[in-house]
């Protein structure tokens, strides 16, 4: 009898502690923070078509330029890089890719100049996605295709900047072999991210 009654405490105590108060939970929105660094997919890379612009206020003539545009792979001899399918006007799938022309100099590159100017140079890039909020921008150009002075985009080609005046650079044996990393603040902001101990630089679309 006394173990009947032991069970029956236990069990109306069991019950008492299953009706205690309920523990509210609440959802928790995060707050939508500017500068954060959006993530980016293949399918958005189409939203970075356009001119962005690095300002080196100290130095005008040192600034940098990035002009992006989406083309058909056809369109390239020999296409080789990162590209992805959509459909055209005719609704046909295509093979398109993120390309462009980058306007630079190579202090982006040399780290122990001394004594002589930085040369200037304008070539081709292709573009893909890095990670979630990065683009690789990969550049591949020869020491002759290495200017005296600064390349502006109303020139497109080495050729051409030569046909206006530009000169070759004096240090015949630098070439450029580099994928340069740019972090994606948003479309319209992008920050090329140094390798070298140099600080980050904002390229800001223009256009």
């Amino acid at each position: 009898m006394i173990k009947v009654r032991i069970m029956i405490c236990f069990l109306f105590l069991s019950i008492c502690a299953c009706k205690g108060p309920k523990k509210e939970t609440k959802e928790i929105t995060p707050k939508e923070i500017k500068d954060k660094v959006q993530p980016i997919n293949k399918d958005q890379l189409g939203n970075f078509i356009g001119q962005y612009e690095y300002i080196n206020a100290a130095n005008p003539k040192e600034s940098l330029f990035l002009i992006l545009k989406k083309v058909d792979t056809n369109s390239i001899t020999d296409f080789e890089g990162y590209a992805w399918e959509e459909k055209n006007e005719k609704g046909e799938i295509v093979e398109k890719a993120l390309t462009g022309l980058f306007y630079g100099n190579t202090d982006l590159f040399d780290e122990v100049r001394e004594g002589y100017e930085p040369g200037y140079f304008v070539a081709n890039v292709q573009v893909e996605p890095l990670e979630e909020n990065s683009l690789k921008v990969n550049i591949e150009l020869d020491a002759s295709d290495i200017l005296e002075n600064p390349v502006l985009p109303v020139i497109t080609s080495t050729k051409e900047a030569l046909e206006n005046g530009n000169k070759k650079w004096e240090i015949t044996e630098m070439g450029v072999a580099r994928e340069l990393i740019f972090e994606i603040k948003n479309s319209n902001e992008l920050i090329l991210k140094s390798d070298s101990g140099l600080d980050d630089k904002t390229f800001k679309k223009t256009k």
